[in-house]
């Protein structure tokens, strides 16, 4: 999982999780309060401990002044004040000096607690001898009588519930704006890039971030890049294609006048007008072919006898090679096969053993050694000629479109057969190298899988 996942998934996580505890304990918070209130209607009185002191140490001294009766007349103006939990007084019978009924578990717990001398039950004594329990009973049921609150009443449920729709509202608000702006920036980038400002990359407004809309961002300034590239290149090729055909159309219309102006060589021009049209003719091929290539019309695939294609380019060359006293040497190691489109190779490697011959040294020799590797899965092809080789500052631009190397100013070449190569081994999967040799000369490389 990536990063984006993974801020995602803790994002909504998070909004959920807040959402879902708010209202969870929304209704725990409200079930309680049910028990509770469900709870206290069970509840029997019991005896108040600490909280009834105050009022028991009331009632022993009004019995030391005013005896029992005085206890009875205090006891009884108590019941109507609701202030104060109602106080028993039971005497050795376990009868309430105002006859109240009192049940007898709570007579029980009276008489332990007076027993483990508790401060909740007082034993008093009259100066008639009687001897009498104090004591203070409260109910959960009476909330003006009952001296502590076990619970506090829960907040309403609407109060946690707003509160977790906020808190979801703010999470979802500040991702929602951490993952739109950069798509805001990408959609502003791409808007530009179809205006024509080839200049446009987003990479770098989101290069504080570490995740997949970053990466995102640098596919784009790549993809922009490359189509920077390519209409530059476009731009450059038809820059060369319209040089490369007003030189000879100049040429045409030089010879037309002077055709005009000396009749008597009429039979000279016309053949310098057949060589420029030639010329321009050849451009045009070479043009069409480039563009058949990039448009993917390649012709048909099948299984190529690399002895036979070879033998057959070398035979070809020849003629070529036999006007400036040139040998051309072929080694092939072995039987070799592999598939793939028998003219556009054959074209592909014609054009480096062509370029190899016109450019290599008169009475010299061009060598053409095929060979598989070790593991068997690719073809190496190595054409290798003794001319001045290509200066290593320009060997980088060798495979550009109407190239010509500083050392190949007088050549009459087009400069698009090496870009026909490379672009005919590269639809074969294949890759070509070029590199100037130590004892001198250009060495090309053309690297194929084999079938």
């Amino acid at each position: 999982m990536g990063k984006l996942f993974w801020k995602f998934f803790i994002v909504i996580w998070l909004a959920l999780l807040t959402m879902g505890g708010s209202m969870g304990g929304a209704f725990w918070l409200q079930r309680n309060a049910v028990l509770n209130a469900n709870g206290a209607s069970r509840n029997q009185p019991q005896i108040a401990a600490d909280p009834a002191a105050p009022y028991l140490n009331t009632a022993s001294l009004i019995v030391n002044k005013g005896g029992i009766d005085g206890l009875r007349s205090f006891l009884a103006e108590s019941r109507h004040n609701p202030a104060m939990p109602p106080i028993f007084a039971i005497d050795d019978v376990g009868k309430d000096v105002l006859g109240r009924e009192v049940a007898p578990n709570i007579l029980a717990q009276a008489k332990s607690l007076a027993a483990s001398n508790s401060t909740g039950v007082r034993r008093i004594k009259t100066d008639e001898g009687q001897s009498y329990l104090l004591f203070a009973l409260y109910s959960d049921n009476n909330s003006a009588r009952n001296p502590k609150q076990l619970h506090p009443d829960p907040p309403p449920p609407w109060l946690p519930i707003t509160l977790g729709f906020f808190i979801s509202l703010i999470f979802s608000g500040v991702s929602a704006w951490y993952f739109a702006k950069p798509i805001r920036q990408l959609q502003s980038a791409f808007s530009a890039v179809a205006r024509g400002d080839l200049d446009t990359r987003a990479g770098q407004i989101m290069s504080q971030r570490h995740d997949e809309l970053a990466d995102l961002g640098k596919s784009f300034d790549y993809m922009v890049s490359q189509i920077q590239l390519s209409v530059n290149a476009q731009q450059r090729l038809l820059h060369d294609v319209s040089h490369e055909l007003r030189s000879p159309l100049a040429r045409i219309q030089t010879a037309i006048g002077l055709a005009y102006q000396q009749p008597d060589k009429i039979p000279l021009t016309l053949e310098r007008i057949e060589k420029e049209s030639q010329r321009m003719n050849d451009l045009i091929g070479e043009l069409l072919a480039i563009s058949r290539l990039e448009a993917g019309v390649i012709g048909k695939l099948e299984v190529i006898d690399i002895n036979e294609l070879l033998s057959e380019i070398v035979e070809d060359a020849r003629l070529e090679a036999d006007s400036k006293h040139v040998g051309i040497d072929l080694n092939i190691a072995g039987e070799i096969f592999l598939q793939g489109y028998y003219d556009l190779l054959s074209r592909a490697i014609e054009n480096v053993l062509r370029n190899a011959v016109k450019y290599t040294r008169r009475h010299s020799k061009v060598s053409v050694n095929a060979k598989l590797c070790a593991s068997g899965h690719q073809l190496h092809i190595d054409i290798t000629d003794q001319g001045p080789g290509v200066a290593e500052t320009e060997l980088s631009a060798i495979f550009d479109p109407f190239f010509r190397g500083s050392h190949h100013q007088t050549s009459q070449g087009i400069g698009l057969g090496l870009t026909i190569a490379l672009k005919a081994l590269e639809t074969h999967h294949g890759k070509i190298k070029v590199g100037n040799r130590p004892e001198g000369g250009l060495k090309v490389e053309i690297m194929l899988p084999a079938a």
